[in-house]
């Protein structure tokens, strides 16, 4: 029979007893270090988000979940802020991260950071007129409300029963997202549309224009044109084929309203010239006065932006008939002739105004009609101290005669002596005229004392 090997007994014959404790703390420390590195691996993997706006960093959070929830909370807050439906102007982007070495923000934190750093447009209402927006304004209500208070501000511009109200051009309101600071109030959006904005064309200048007649055609203040056309410097100064800049300020939007309206206006009186041979022609006597009469009107009448644009008469009926004013002329006429007085007759003809009042005027002088043409004689002999136009006594000259003594021959056709000229009784100085304020040809003389009119009949030779 063999016997048993004898190598196990020798080797665990041989066991070190100290040597085997030694690699029982080995094993532990190598646990040990292969947990840590599990719990290192785990935390080192482990991931967070990063939140930045428009691509700036603004902190970390540990789930979307929490984002989800600090937006709603802000849009919550914008929109209690602003009292509409808002969003975001800037783009808001989460970014999954390892969390090692990075600081996590709380839910309060992070809201706080992104109320800083976020704007907000709000939900808003464009106003548009022929198709180009003029106004931002909060919501259809305000626009409905403006849109009534212009329409009523033209209704209450003028009596009268209201039949019918339009508006020339295309209203139409858009929905948008806009800046909080573009939307105007009700108020200001009513101003701008009464009162429009400026608008700016071009005129051709045509043959006959003149910046004033441009101003009035084309209803613009001469103020402000030549305001917008700096490089004019008199209105006279215009040439065919110029252009001008028109400048003038506009309402948005033309509301015609029509009514019917209910008014009197005067009947004008007539005049009746009767002839009267008691009275000189250059007298005249009311016989009886005139009165005007009264009709009631029915008409449909239009107005565009406040400006009567149209009329139709509905119906009329006379409350007063006029009366007519009756005049007595005079026919009765004195001759006038050369005598040998003080002084002489400056012309051969008739008067036909004689000294004193005349209407509502005062008549300064003698009016003696004839022929156009007819020599004008000094009446006395004397120095010309005036020769030429004078307002509405036209071509004039004034003869000074010494001892105060003056004579004045207006609305000569023409003048045949010059200032400092002394002439004699009865040399010729002007012709007989319609110049100045006349209705016909003749001669008016005045004779002055002092600077005083007097009557000339009292130093005519009759």
């Amino acid at each position: 029979m063999q016997l048993p090997s004898l190598k196990g007994f020798y080797l665990f014959k041989n066991f070190d007893l100290k040597n085997f404790d030694n690699k029982k703390k080995l094993i532990a420390v190598c646990c040990c270090v292969a947990l840590c590195a599990l719990i290192f691996a785990a935390v080192y993997s482990r991931s967070i988000y990063a939140i930045s706006v428009d691509g700036k960093f603004i902190g970390n959070l540990k789930n979307l979940d929490t984002m989800e929830r600090i937006q709603e909370e802000l849009k919550d807050r914008f929109e209690d802020k602003n009292g509409a439906d808002v969003e975001f102007v800037q783009n808001i982007e989460a970014i999954k991260v390892r969390a090692w070495g990075r600081e996590v923000d709380t839910e309060e934190q992070l809201l706080a950071k992104l109320n800083e750093a976020l704007s907000v447009r709000v939900k808003s209402i464009g106003l548009c007129i022929n198709g180009q927006e003029v106004a931002t304004v909060k919501d259809k209500e305000t626009v409905e409300a403006v849109l009534d208070e212009v329409k009523g501000h033209y209704v209450s511009m003028h009596d009268g029963e209201l039949l019918k109200i339009e508006v020339a051009e295309s209203v139409k309101l858009v929905e948008k997202f806009s800046n909080p600071q573009s939307i105007m109030s009700p108020e200001e959006v009513k101003n701008m549309i009464l009162k429009g904005t400026p608008k700016t064309e071009i005129y051709e200048v045509k043959k006959g224009d003149t910046l004033w007649s441009i101003s009035k055609e084309q209803g613009v203040s001469l103020e402000e044109l030549i305001n917008a056309n700096q490089q004019l410097k008199s209105e006279h100064k215009l040439a065919i084929g110029d252009e001008i800049n028109l400048t003038a300020t506009k309402p948005l939007l033309n509301v015609t309203v029509v009514k019917r309206v209910t008014y009197q206006e005067t009947i004008p009186y007539k005049t009746e010239v009767v002839k009267d041979n008691s009275l000189w022609i250059w007298d005249e006597k009311v016989k009886q006065p005139g009165e005007s009469g009264i009709r009631e009107i029915v008409a449909q009448v239009a107005y565009t932006n406040g400006v009567k644009v149209d009329q139709k008469e509905l119906d009329s009926k006379v409350l007063k008939e006029p009366v007519k004013k009756v005049v007595a002329r005079g026919t009765k006429s004195q001759v006038a002739y050369r005598g040998s007085g003080r002084f002489s007759w400056p012309v051969i003809g008739t008067i036909s105004s004689a000294y004193g009042k005349r209407g509502s005027e005062f008549h300064t002088g003698l009016d003696i009609a004839a022929k156009k043409g007819s020599p004008i004689m000094a009446a006395n002999s004397g120095v010309v101290t005036f020769a030429g136009y004078r307002g509405g006594y036209g071509n004039l000259v004034i003869i000074d005669h010494g001892g105060g003594i003056q004579t004045y021959y207006a609305h000569a056709n023409s003048i045949s002596v010059s200032k400092g000229d002394s002439v004699n009784k009865g040399q010729k100085i002007a012709t007989i005229g319609t110049t100045g304020r006349t209705t016909g040809p003749h001669v008016h003389f005045e004779v002055r004392i002092n600077g005083s009119p007097t009557n000339p009949i009292n130093y005519l030779n009759k």
